[in-house]
């Protein structure tokens, strides 16, 4: 059986996920191709790649690599073995939301209720991207979430990742009377946001995850950061064909978390509602610039297949 390996690095749970999604959909139409190399213990998924087997993969890895090209390799039968490294974050190479739904099934203790659809579950995403160490992720400005509650009067719940941080007690002081959900696991959180009715989802592709997998209502996505289609046009997680989804696009945003950009957090309130038409026009027109970084990988991903052939044939 050929091999289509997941390597999941430093990479957390919604990238995992993600990956695992793009390779179980790449070989529906590869059946002499199985999927190893992930670990994922929260769902119960676990295939890991034989110790010492030899091969030399193709490697696979940046968001500018076509999957297009790689699922062409494996079926010509030039490329016997694929090692997945990074790719890019586009819903429409997902397995599709009924299966990627069977697939990631929790344990029955780590399942938890969601809430009705009196309330607006909002997720919050701290720890790392508080500090300004990757400048596409930062945090949501507060004004974004007082639009939506006016916009839904919905009772607000916050749950995620609320813990002795500057921008958790920004919210604590914003939204006194609003529903506090403490953390227990990454798993509970993800299913509470799943078995909700409403959503804002965070910068966070656990978040999304969850709420692209959920039966909600509605599900408000603020494109802020790297979610800016015109910052990150190399990715794409604004599904054309989901009418559940609502965007509000944030002008281009570094996050540094200058003393400056933390102070206005409170009050920042530009943005403006978008349409998923709008937000391809933008993504299409960023995209240009990247047509050399991709004609680069393109080139890379062959020359991986030359050292991928060579292994074959003299390993």
């Amino acid at each position: 059986m050929k091999k289509f390996v997941i390597d999941q690095g430093s990479g957390r749970l919604g990238n995992q996920m993600m990956q695992l999604m793009v390779a179980r959909r790449l070989v529906e139409t590869l059946p002499d191709f199985e999927v190893v190399g992930y670990h994922m213990p929260d769902w119960r998924l676990s295939k890991p790649v034989i110790v010492g087997h030899p091969y030399v993969p193709l490697l696979v890895r940046g968001a500018n690599v076509s999957l297009d090209h790689v699922h062409r390799l494996c079926r010509s039968g030039l490329a016997a073995s694929v090692m997945m490294r990074s790719i890019k974050v586009d819903y429409r190479h997902f397995l599709s939301r009924e299966n990627a739904n069977t697939l990631f099934q929790p344990l029955p203790e780590e399942d938890a209720p969601g809430f009705d659809d009196a309330h607006i579950v909002i997720n919050i995403r701290g720890e790392d991207i508080l500090f300004g160490k990757a400048g596409d992720y930062g945090p949501v400005p507060l004004a974004y979430y007082r639009s939506i509650l006016n916009e839904t009067g919905k009772k607000p719940v916050f749950m995620g990742q609320l813990f002795d941080d500057y921008y958790s007690n920004m919210i604590r002081a914003e939204f006194p009377d609003a529903l506090y959900v403490p953390h227990t696991t990454p798993i509970r959180d993800f299913q509470i946001i799943r078995n909700s009715k409403n959503i804002v989802v965070s910068p966070s592709t656990f978040s999304w995850l969850a709420a692209w997998l959920s039966d909600a209502k509605r599900i408000y996505m603020p494109l802020v950061g790297g979610w800016n289609p015109e910052q990150r046009p190399d990715g794409n997680l604004t599904p054309a064909d989901d009418p559940r989804f609502v965007y509000d696009l944030f002008p281009p945003r570094k996050w540094r978390a200058t003393p400056e950009q933390i102070a206005a957090l409170p009050s920042e309130s530009t943005f403006r509602r978008v349409t998923v038409a709008e937000i391809n026009e933008m993504r299409d027109r960023a995209s240009r610039k990247l047509l050399s970084k991709r004609l680069r990988k393109t080139t890379q991903l062959y020359l991986y297949l030359l050292i991928h052939l060579a292994g074959r044939a003299f390993g």
